[in-house]
């Protein structure tokens, strides 16, 4: 279906319930924003937190406990691949301890 009919103008009243829609679908997402967002100021004020829980990252000194058998084969020199492949950790394991011992 078109807007346009078959002279090329547009159909007035296919544009205007158009526009009303439009306008209906922005209230419904405004509406839904702002019942988001005080769902979310209520969960805060009750004491609720967002984001990550508290000590979800391990210390350096268990990081470097954990992973001495990498760090000892990236102070080798030896390439990242096959330090992955031989110590079983991913690619992306061994670049972040790279990165914490600087080397």
């Amino acid at each position: 279906m078109s807007v346009f009919n078959a002279d090329g103008n547009g159909h007035p009243f296919l544009t205007i319930s158009i526009a009303v829609l439009g306008a209906c679908a922005e209230m419904e997402r405004e509406n839904i924003k702002f019942r988001l967002n005080s769902g979310k100021k209520k969960f805060i004020v009750e004491g609720g937190k967002f984001g990550r829980t508290e000590g979800y990252r391990k210390s350096d000194e268990k990081l470097q406990e954990e992973y001495a058998g990498v760090i000892k084969q990236l102070r080798k020199g030896y390439p990242i691949r096959m330090i992955a492949k031989d110590e079983g950790e991913g690619i992306n394991t061994i670049q972040k301890m790279k990165k914490k011992i600087d080397i």
